[in-house]
């Protein structure tokens, strides 16, 4: 019983926060004309993002600082979550597939919020992301990367692809490895977390509503100086530092190998 209303509880304040979110990138885009790079607009989409990590119950920790001006960040990627997780600490510029901007209701919040955008399987198609990150870098964005490509169960790092590091060598900006960390109310790797497998958006969603609480790690690693390193090194050296918080064990294991 306990479990039902609190879902129901965090369902009904879910969709009030997205009605109000709705609401202000209307007022602010619509009506005042401030644009998505706005500090206003920037401080309300931080607002926004971090108040839906904490009706989803989740309880934020995050170590070390973040770089600022222009970078490119990385990160492990273990469900939808990392985008209002990540959001709330860095605010950056988020790089989403071209389908987004079409959904219904998300696609517009995407939009507004200046989302870069990918078209996957046409020709040209890495170029043009390439070339988009490469801009938002320019303009002093932070851009927010899964090098990974797809999301995993949270337990270890897959291997990262050194093409999507390439924007960071043209634009001479350091890349900041970042890792995430989700623990159920035992202390463990939440096993409810992980959006993987046959499981829908909305199934997980209603999962996590359903949890006491959900403890989030944020380990801001060290920035990395992408001048003069190849592209494949750098991923490397991400994916190192990631895995050595994410999976220590496995890390040692890697490094005693090589």
């Amino acid at each position: 019983m306990i479990i039902r209303i609190r879902a129901t509880w965090r369902w009904l304040r879910l969709i009030t926060h997205v009605i109000v979110g709705l609401s202000l990138t209307l007022l602010l885009t619509g009506i005042l004309r401030r644009s998505s790079t706005s500090p206003v607009f920037q401080r309300t989409k931080q607002w926004w993002l971090s108040k839906v990590v904490r009706i989803i119950g989740g309880q934020l920790q995050v170590t070390g600082s973040i770089l600022p001006g222009a970078k490119l960040v990385v990160a492990n990627h273990v469900s939808w979550l990392d985008i209002p997780v990540l959001g709330a600490v860095l605010n950056p510029s988020f790089l989403s597939k071209a389908e987004v901007q079409h959904w219904p209701v998300i696609g517009w919040l995407a939009n507004q919020a200046g989302t870069l955008y990918i078209t996957r399987g046409q020709a040209g198609a890495a170029n043009q992301a390439a070339n988009t990150i490469v801009q938002a870098l320019q303009e002093n964005q932070t851009v927010l990367l899964f090098p990974e490509g797809t999301t995993s169960d949270g337990q270890d790092v897959k291997t990262f692809h050194a093409r999507l590091f390439a924007p960071a060598l043209e634009a001479n900006v350091p890349v900041q490895p970042i890792a995430v960390r989700y623990l159920a109310a035992n202390g463990e790797l939440s096993t409810v977390v992980p959006y993987i497998g046959e499981q829908s958006l909305l199934q997980n969603l209603h999962a996590l509503l359903r949890e006491p609480f959900i403890k989030i790690e944020v380990h801001c690693l060290e920035p990395i100086d992408s001048i003069g390193l190849a592209r494949k090194t750098l991923a490397q050296h991400c994916e190192q530092a990631i895995r050595a918080i994410v999976a220590p064990a496995s890390s040692a294991l890697l490094s005693a190998t090589f």
